[in-house]
């Protein structure tokens, strides 16, 4: 149990938890790197994203690349993974999905020599009856486990290159819906101002969205005061699964920012950005998510909307002390001047 622990862990640390609540980010390699004996790889494309047509088999080309130190004998093998209700991964290194049974290798051991690149060739041959989508995972492991370490447990290096396949075939249905678009606050005192979209692929294929969250004074309002991007990633969410995408308003004049202290501890430090001294968020703001999927003929946009407000109470309140004094002094000195003025005519008189 604890070897399955540890490996489980290898795998989802080496693809930076890319996949995980059913959101595959895009890179251009995945790479696992760690202490298990200088295990280091690359491979690409990450993730691996096919369209494919049911009763015809299809190869592609998988690039290994040995990044360590040391020859390594690998095996490749497809594994399981889901998405549960909370949008956490939940990743089986034991159990073969049902998929598999279309699925050949080139090779499915090889050995790669430090600094080499190995092209795998994969074929999915997908039966005819085959369903809309299929989203598992190839895992790249070494064939002989390294040696246990001091502590007497066995560290076992893989690397997990997700794959998702849409099957082009009748009654394949792309649909996307925005659940849920909010902020975490109603009213700020200054920025970030972070946003929660949470979309629902209530198709049978696997769906990559894209768009922006636009800042603005009002709902119609032709340019606005600052554009977000929504999945950055350029991620994939799978059938059935909800997602929440954030995204983040720092753009101001005043920002927080959460800092780690020596002991671990996090704490809220405020910074001023000068140059944006003339862009001081202040009273209502309406923030508008435009995203855009494609169903398979044409692109489908999702608009949402929440409004929100920032009154940077303390710097009102500084200003205000301020144009207090200042008309203090200003009004002490006119005074000061009407009395001299004052004085003067008395004595002439």
């Amino acid at each position: 149990m604890v070897n399955r622990k540890i490996r489980v862990l290898a795998v989802i640390a080496t693809v930076g938890l890319a996949s995980i609540a059913g959101l595959i980010a895009i890179s251009k390699s995945v790479s696992a790197a760690d202490n298990t004996g200088d295990f280091s790889l690359q491979i690409s494309p990450s993730p691996l994203v096919l369209t494919l047509k049911p009763g015809q088999a299809t190869s592609v080309e998988l690039k290994v690349r040995n990044t360590g130190s040391q020859t390594e004998d690998l095996k490749v093998s497809p594994r399981s993974f889901k998405i549960d209700d909370k949008e956490s991964l939940v990743f089986d290194d034991v159990q073969t999905p049902e998929e598999a049974k279309w699925i050949t290798f080139g090779s499915p051991t090889f050995t790669v020599a430090p600094g080499e690149v190995m092209t795998e060739k994969v074929t999915f041959a997908v039966p005819k009856d085959a369903g809309f989508s299929y989203s598992f995972a190839l895992v790249i492991n070494r064939q002989k486990n390294a040696p246990s370490t001091g502590s007497g447990r066995q560290l076992k290096g893989s690397v997990a290159l997700f794959t998702l396949i849409n099957i082009d075939r009748p009654g394949a249905v792309r649909k996307l819906d925005l659940s849920q678009f909010t902020s975490d606050q109603s009213i700020y005192e200054y920025l970030p101002v972070k946003f929660d979209v949470k979309f629902k692929n209530t198709g049978n294929t696997i769906i990559q969205p894209s768009g922006n969250v636009f800042i603005q004074r009002g709902s119609n309002d032709a340019t606005p005061i600052s554009t977000l991007p929504v999945n950055k990633a350029n991620g994939y969410i799978l059938p059935g699964v909800t997602r929440t995408l954030k995204s983040e308003w720092s753009d101001g004049f005043q920002v927080a920012h959460t800092v780690m202290a020596v002991d671990g501890t996090t704490k809220q430090e405020l910074s001023w950005n000068w140059n944006n001294l003339s862009r001081i968020p202040i009273g209502r703001y309406t923030a508008k998510v435009v995203a855009i999927y494609n169903d398979g003929q044409r692109d489908v946009p999702i608009v949402g909307e929440v409004s929100f407000w920032v009154i940077p109470w303390k710097l009102l309140l500084g200003l205000l002390v301020v144009m207090v004094l200042v008309g203090a002094g200003l009004w002490t000195f006119i005074r000061s001047i009407l009395h001299m003025k004052k004085k003067h005519m008395h004595f002439r008189s």
